[in-house]
């Protein structure tokens, strides 16, 4: 997936920032005048300034994505990935892209539709405003409290 990413968006008009997730590359990679290929970094810092994320679609990954307000590229690989994918389609924050069909002009067209159609970006911005004000861990401990209240009368 890395290679197909840097090598399907090197002739697109934007800036590419790619991770190996401190995992050793097998070959090298050619990296293009506008993307950067480094070891780690912090999804929380990053995904704020992107336009896309194009990733497996790993719960973690997906999450960060949405709760920036950031519409994403979905390439599941494995596990509840495919099932990720799916959601993502349905709700509109993003494209799903098949791993066996990705190749680096699949990724391009991919990253060009999302980037092209407002809609996503949008419908992936509502979501992360709906997510801000209603936090599962707070609700969860407000109806804790709630039975320890009634437990107690």
């Amino acid at each position: 997936m890395l290679r197909a990413c840097i090598a399907g968006l090197a002739p697109a008009p934007v800036r590419v920032l790619a991770t190996t997730n401190r995992r050793p590359l097998a070959r090298s990679v050619r990296i293009g005048a506008r993307a950067s290929l480094v070891n780690w970094l912090s999804y929380s810092r990053t995904m704020p300034h992107a336009s896309v994320i194009v990733c497996h679609v790993g719960h973690g990954t997906l999450a960060r994505a949405l709760v920036c307000g950031r519409p994403v590229v979905a390439v599941p690989h494995s596990g509840d990935m495919g099932e990720n994918a799916a959601r993502v389609d349905w709700a509109g924050v993003g494209v799903r892209l098949p791993w066996r069909f990705m190749t680096p002009t699949t990724v391009r067209a991919a990253v060009t539709r999302v980037l092209e159609r407002d809609a996503y970006a949008q419908h992936a911005g509502e979501l992360a405003a709906w997510a801000a004000g209603n936090d599962g861990a707070t609700r969860a401990a407000q109806l804790v409290e709630q039975l320890a209240r009634r437990a107690r009368s």
